[in-house]
C-alpha cells in the first residue's frame, strides 16, 4: 500500500490518507489531507460518485485535495487542503444511513478534516452528516455555490479584461458546461451582464429548468466545448481539457467552476500555444472555499465578498507572470501557489 501511495503520480507529499468501510451501508470512503497548518483543520468538500473503481476514486481524492491547498493559498487563506470521496451508487444506496455513516467517519478523524457540500451532495445531506459530526463547513447562510458562481464571473471578467482591456461582458458569448447549482447561477449572472449564453447539461430536469427560466440555447454535452464562443466555462466534472477537446475548442478564454479541468499539466501549455487564455480552475472556483472559511472563522459576508473581489488581483499576478516568463497560465499559477505552500510548510516545521 505504501508503495502504491508514495509512487502514485498524483501523490504530492500528502500528509494523511484515510480509508473507511462501513459494513452496515456498504459505504466505501477515502479522505485525503494534502496539507495541514497552524493547528487548523484541512478544508475540502465531500464528493459522492459511483466510481468505476477504487483506483479511480483514489486518483480523484489525491488530485482534488492537492487542488484545495492551492485554492486556499491563492485565495489568501492559510488552510491546508483536503477532500473526501464516497464510493456509492446514489440511485440505490440508503441515502440517510449512508450519510450518517459518512458523518461517523468524519468524526473519527478528530477534527483533522472539515468537509461539506461537493458534487453529488445537497445541503440536506450535510445536515444528516451533522447529526454525527460537527466538523463541517459551509453551513452558514451564505451558500458556497452562490459565492463560487460570483467567483467564476469575476474570473471571466478578469480574463476578458486581460485580453481586451475592458471587463465588459455585454455581447460576449459564453458556453457553460453544467447547469447544477453553480452553473445555473452563473448563467443568471452572465445574462445580467449582457452576455449571450449557450449551455449543456446531462440532467434533463436541469435542462428544462434552465430553458424555462432563461430561454437559452441548449446543445448536446458532447459538443459544448466546441461552440464558436468567446468564453468556454466548464462547470461540471473535470478533465474536460484533453488531447481531443483542445483541437476543437474555439473560445479564446477558458474559465469555469469545474475542478481539475486539465487532464494532464501539459494541456495548459497546449492551450497557451493555441492562443487560448486558460484561467486556472483552483482560482476561478475558490468562492466555495471562501464561504466555508467564513463559517470556520466566524467572519461576516462582507469579508467573503472582499475576498471574491481579490480574485481579479490574483489573476492579474498570474497573467503578468505568464506573460513575462512566456509560460502557460497554469504553470504560472502553480509557481506562485507552490511558493506560498513552501512558505507555510517552512513556518510549520
Amino acid at each position: 500500500m505504501n508503495t502504491v501511495l508514495f509512487d502514485h503520480p498524483e501523490f504530492d507529499k500528502h500528509v494523511n490518507v484515510y480509508v473507511h468501510y462501513d459494513d452496515n451501508t456498504g459505504l466505501k470512503a477515502i479522505s485525503a489531507v494534502h496539507r495541514a497548518w497552524n493547528g487548523k483543520p484541512a478544508v475540502g468538500g465531500c464528493r459522492l460518485r459511483n466510481y468505476n473503481s477504487a483506483d479511480e476514486a483514489f486518483t480523484d481524492v489525491l488530485r482534488l485535495s492537492r487542488g484545495m491547498t492551492y485554492k486556499s493559498v491563492m485565495s489568501g487563506l492559510d488552510y491546508g487542503g483536503s477532500k473526501s470521496v464516497m464510493i456509492a451508487n446514489p440511485e440505490t444506496m440508503d441515502r440517510r444511513a449512508t450519510f450518517l455513516a459518512m458523518g461517523d467517519f468524519v468524526e473519527s478523524l478528530g477534527g483533522k478534516v472539515s468537509t461539506g457540500v461537493d458534487v453529488g451532495l445537497t445541503a440536506a445531506d450535510v445536515e444528516v452528516m451533522g447529526e454525527r459530526t460537527s466538523h463541517l463547513g459551509g453551513r452558514a447562510a451564505l451558500a458556497p455555490d452562490l459565492v463560487t458562481a460570483y467567483g467564476v464571473l469575476t474570473s471571466i471578467c478578469a480574463g476578458v479584461k486581460h485580453r481586451t482591456g475592458s471587463d465588459d461582458l455585454n455581447g460576449k458569448s459564453v458556453a457553460v458546461q453544467g447547469l447544477g447549482k453553480v452553473g445555473f447561477k452563473l448563467v443568471e449572472l452572465l445574462r445580467e451582464r449582457g452576455a449571450k449564453v449557450v449551455a449543456a447539461e446531462v440532467n434533463a430536469e436541469a435542462v428544462v429548468r434552465a430553458q424555462d427560466t432563461f430561454g437559452i440555447e441548449i446543445v448536446d454535452p458532447s459538443v459544448i466545448h466546441a461552440q464558436d464562443v468567446d468564453i468556454y466555462s466548464p462547470c461540471a466534472l473535470g478533465m474536460v481539457i484533453n488531447d481531443q477537446s483542445i483541437d476543437q475548442i474555439k473560445a479564446g478564454i477558458v474559465a469555469g467552476a469545474a475542478n481539475n479541468q486539465l487532464t494532464r499539466p501539459e494541456h495548459g501549455v497546449s492551450l497557451a500555444k493555441k492562443g487560448v487564455l486558460y484561467v486556472p480552475d483552483y482560482i476561478t472556483n475558490c468562492g466555495g472555499l471562501l464561504a466555508v472559511a467564513s463559517d470556520l472563522e466566524k467572519s461576516d459576508e462582507a469579508w467573503v465578498w472582499s475576498k471574491v473581489d481579490e480574485i481579479a488581483d490574483t489573476l492579474d499576478e498570474v497573467f503578468s507572470l505568464a506573460d513575462r516568463l512566456e509560460i502557460a497560465t497554469s504553470y504560472a499559477a502553480d509557481q506562485i501557489g507552490a511558493a506560498r505552500i513552501a512558505k507555510f510548510d517552512e513556518m510549520n516545521r
